[in-house]
């Protein structure tokens, strides 16, 4: 039974060892950020080197009973870690450069650019060409030819629809307008 005792004393101590690195972690964390917040977007840390000692770990082998001297010698160890974290915090490397903040009148220009740009790609209209025994077919003019081999054949007829069959062996296009009017174009 005594050692059951021992070795829930053992665990106690241990257990409340890592709750105080816990919460010294916590501060030192809260501490960074509200000194972030504090410091100027404007101004600059400096680098320096500050030499952390890693936060004291429970060790496994600890003693049986645990002073309350003892346990006074690891707080102050666990916020002296707690600083030093803070103090590397603060000393983070100055931001990369990069680009340069846009003023308004540039972003409005340069917003006013993009939506020219955007409305010429919107509208855009591939050029396709097939290149077929040594030859250059340009199918958007097979299809200029097409719809006026349709309206020199249907004067007073709109073409609401024209389906095109390409044969380059043959030299021919195909179409069918409308669902139903067949007709070849040479080219």
């Amino acid at each position: 039974m005594a050692k059951k005792a021992k070795k829930a004393k053992k665990n106690k101590a241990l257990k409340v060892n890592k709750a105080d690195e816990a919460l010294a972690q916590k501060e030192a964390i809260a501490a960074t950020t509200e000194a972030q917040k504090s410091v100027a977007p404007q101004e600059v840390a400096k680098p320096s080197v500050v030499e952390t000692a890693p936060a004291p770990k429970a060790a496994k082998a600890a003693p049986a009973k645990t002073s309350s001297a003892t346990k006074a010698a690891k707080k102050p160890a666990a916020k002296k870690a707690a600083s030093a974290k803070k103090t590397a915090a603060k000393a983070e490397p100055a931001k990369k450069p990069g680009r340069k903040p846009m003023t308004a009148a540039a972003k409005a220009a340069n917003a006013k650019a993009r939506a020219e740009e955007k409305k010429k790609a919107d509208a855009m209209t591939p050029t396709l060409t097939m290149q077929y025994g040594g030859r250059d077919i340009d199918v958007k003019a097979l299809v200029q030819a097409a719809k006026d081999d349709f309206k020199a054949n249907h004067k007073r007829t709109l073409l609401t629809e024209l389906n095109l069959y390409l044969k380059p062996e043959e030299s021919t296009l195909y179409y069918v307008a409308n669902g139903s009017v067949q007709g070849k174009v040479q080219f």
